[in-house]
């Protein structure tokens, strides 16, 4: 299933070696897939964000910010990229998402609401009984004015 990955970060890594290797190109494109593949919070996104060839004086006396050590550098991230999809499969996203979906929206209900409301909403979201929670939900939503409800339902939508 990594089989595509895989493959498109091989290509990336060819690329590196081409007489008119344009970084800035690559890291554009490179960063496409990374997110695609490992979400746009992935560390290695950064580490490719990171890497710019530096023409200070100093690094003019030294080779650690030439062509070919930032090459190598992104040879090594995209490398253990691939190592990974490899030896770990593809990242279970979906559920890190939805968290952040869920932290996103409760943060809302957290700026939105009272203490002693939100510590409820909290309360009432532990339930497991999905009847019950309805019901308490509904009636802890009747109890706020309409405009809170509406504060919450524009702040929900700012989030997305």
């Amino acid at each position: 299933m990594v089989e595509k990955e895989v493959t498109m970060l091989n290509e990336q890594i060819k690329k590196l070696d081409a007489k008119d290797f344009d970084l800035d190109a690559w890291k554009i494109y490179t960063i496409n897939i990374l997110e695609r593949i490992f979400g746009a919070e992935s560390h290695k996104i950064q580490q490719i964000k990171e890497l710019k060839y530096d023409f200070s004086s100093w690094s003019l006396r030294d080779t650690s910010g030439s062509a070919g050590s930032i090459i190598k550098t992104a040879r090594v991230i995209l490398e253990s990229s691939i190592n990974e999809l490899e030896n770990f499969g593809l990242p279970k996203r979906d559920k890190v998402e939805n968290l952040n979906a869920s932290e996103a929206v409760l943060s809302v209900f957290e700026d939105e609401l009272k203490g002693s409301q939100f510590r409820k909403l909290k309360e009432i979201l532990q339930n497991n009984d999905v009847s019950e929670k309805k019901r308490l939900l509904t009636e802890l939503f009747s109890d706020l004015d309409n405009e809170a409800k509406e504060s919450l339902l524009l702040n929900i939508m700012l989030k997305m």
